[in-house]
């Protein structure tokens, strides 16, 4: 119990505040400290950026704007039927099963949130190193 709560609960017994002030002194103390919990977390910038790094014999580092991803949605909305029709079926021949109709932007915006916790580091034999991550 932390020192509020024990000051709160000694003025409710010497009789100096009533039952319902010191619930509603309680209840302040509990908000007051779910505030500051929520200050010191701070909220995970959205990432900008699909980062590709190479390190070996050939060092390689691709930076691409994840805002790409915005742009092809809107480019896919310029599709004809008949064309967005045969990208599918070609995509499901080679056992891909992709609709173009249902990209939302909201998907966009979660599949981006969802980027920030990617990291992929790759070894191999000859001592290159390639390691994917947003930023």
């Amino acid at each position: 119990m932390n020192d509020e709560n024990k000051q709160i609960l000694t003025m409710l017994a010497e009789g100096k505040i009533s039952v319902t002030d010191a619930e509603r002194l309680l209840d302040a103390v509990d908000a007051s400290k779910d505030v500051q919990t929520s200050v010191e977390q701070p909220a995970k910038a959205k990432p900008k950026y699909l980062c590709v790094v190479v390190e070996g014999e050939d060092n390689i580092n691709i930076r691409v704007p994840l805002q790409l991803l915005y742009a092809g949605m809107q480019f896919t909305s310029l599709i004809p039927q008949q064309a967005k029709e045969k990208i599918e079926s070609e995509l499901e021949r080679k056992g891909l099963n992709f609709d173009l109709s249902n990209m939302k932007p909201d998907a966009i915006d979660e599949i981006i949130s969802a980027f920030g916790d990617l990291e992929i580091n790759v070894d191999d034999k000859d001592g290159e190193h390639v390691r994917i991550f947003c930023k």
